[in-house]
């Protein structure tokens, strides 16, 4: 998606927090738009391909969205967004490099870089 981290903009605005908009509603909104986006990749010669891993994918997205709502309703969008984006990239990383044993260059600088972000995060 396009600015992904921006999202959580509209989150904050006066008008949104007027209304108390339910978490989820927002996450709706946002699936929404990923999954109309999504098809966008078609145009530009990428093949369709399924996996059941995508369904699964899913089950993980909803309840990791509604999640992000609340953070940014109680932490503020600059917190909320960059802890929940370094987590990400932090379980992407795992998975990768120990689960799927994709080829690094150097498993212990991976580890290094993923151990500063996270030190630049405390």
């Amino acid at each position: 998606m396009l600015m992904f981290g921006s999202f959580g903009a509209p989150i904050k605005s006066d008008a949104a927090n007027s209304v108390d908009i339910d978490p989820l509603v927002f996450q709706s909104y946002k699936t929404f738009m990923c999954f109309v986006t999504s098809w966008i990749v078609l145009l530009f010669g990428q093949e369709f391909t399924y996996t059941p891993w995508g369904i699964v994918s899913g089950l993980f997205w909803v309840p990791g969205g509604v999640a992000t709502v609340y953070a940014i309703r109680s932490a503020g969008l600059a917190i909320a967004i960059g802890v929940g984006s370094s987590c990400i990239v932090l379980v992407s990383f795992i998975w990768g490099i120990f689960i799927f044993n994709e080829r690094v260059r150097s498993k212990f600088g991976a580890c290094f870089a993923v151990f500063l972000m996270m030190m630049g995060l405390w």
